[in-house]
């Protein structure tokens, strides 16, 4: 007994250091510090930087979570840092670290979990919304903040259909092929059938890309965001439990949005990163919701606190 009380505090400790890793896996709908370890693993071979800012956002927003005594499943399961995860992923993709950026990067993480945080006690989906917002903060900060962009990244090629793969490691960042592909293979290892359907439901947007882009200038210009925003709107609404054909409008409709934001914010230079994807799942889930009761087994991962209802 006594030895089982020394232990307890190692225990405990270890419970919540899932919460690290399982962020990662949450920004793929995967509540799994396994996971979202051979995740960061991914992101370390094709970024370091970002890896390394994505963790230590990952780092605070854990301890924020931890301090404000969120709710010890969802914490644990990386449902409040996941925002903040990605947020730090983009702030190493996107510009140079320097102690500003630094800063800003540890005010964002703490604006994502009190967002998170108020949307799950509202039962409202949080989808990527929290990480968006303080996106679009930092886009209009910038003029005071001064961030120092990085080398640009490469972007996807639609010639062929590796685009598919690369779209899905794009939604942290990752460029390469191979490393896209890797990227699918873990997220299948926790749920095959809904990654498969989110991937055919990106082949279906790839090929409207490759035989509309001739025709509408404006699709081929929003490709990259077009893969990426598809990809996970259907993946989000397979684990909302929609039908297959519902996740394929889902990536439909988030392609359209994605031509749509980038006729009016291209021009700005201002970039809309997953917003279409939540505004695709949003708007379906919204209007499947008729007549669908909200009860337990609807909803993802940890009922009981998840963000995304």
């Amino acid at each position: 007994m006594a030895a089982s009380g020394a232990l307890a505090p190692y225990r405990w400790l270890a419970a919540e250091l899932h919460g690290l890793t399982a962020n990662f896996a949450q920004i793929y709908f995967i509540p799994s510090a396994g996971i979202g370890l051979l995740l960061l693993a991914v992101l370390v071979l094709a970024d370091r930087p970002a890896a390394l800012t994505g963790l230590a956002a990952s780092a605070g927003a854990w301890l924020i979570a931890l301090v404000l005594r969120l709710p010890r499943d969802a914490r644990r399961n990386g449902l409040f840092g996941y925002n903040a995860a990605l947020t730090g992923i983009a702030f190493g993709a996107l510009w140079q670290p320097d102690f500003t950026s630094a800063v800003w990067l540890a005010v964002c993480v703490c604006l994502t979990v009190i967002a998170s945080a108020e949307l799950a006690r509202h039962r409202l989906p949080a989808l990527t919304g929290p990480f968006v917002g303080v996106m679009a903060l930092s886009w209009a900060m910038q003029p005071w903040l001064g961030l120092l962009p990085r080398t640009g990244a490469l972007a996807c090629d639609t010639g062929t259909p590796g685009f598919v793969f690369c779209s899905v490691g794009q939604v942290v960042f990752v460029a390469p092929l191979v490393l896209g592909l890797l990227t699918w293979y873990v997220l299948a290892l926790w749920n095959a059938r809904a990654t498969v359907w989110a991937l055919a439901a990106g082949v279906v947007v790839w090929l409207g890309i490759a035989l509309l882009a001739q025709h509408w200038p404006a699709l081929a210009g929003q490709a990259g965001g077009i893969g990426v925003n598809g990809f996970l709107a259907a993946l989000g609404l397979g684990v909302f439990h929609r039908r297959p054909g519902m996740r394929v409008a889902g990536a439909a409709l988030a392609g359209l949005i994605c031509v749509v934001l980038g006729a009016v914010l291209g021009p700005l230079g201002w970039p809309y990163f997953t917003l279409p994807f939540n505004l695709a799942v949003w708007t379906l889930l919204a209007v499947t919701r008729a007549g669908r009761p909200l009860t337990k087994h609807a909803l993802p991962h940890n009922a009981e606190a998840s963000l995304r209802p």
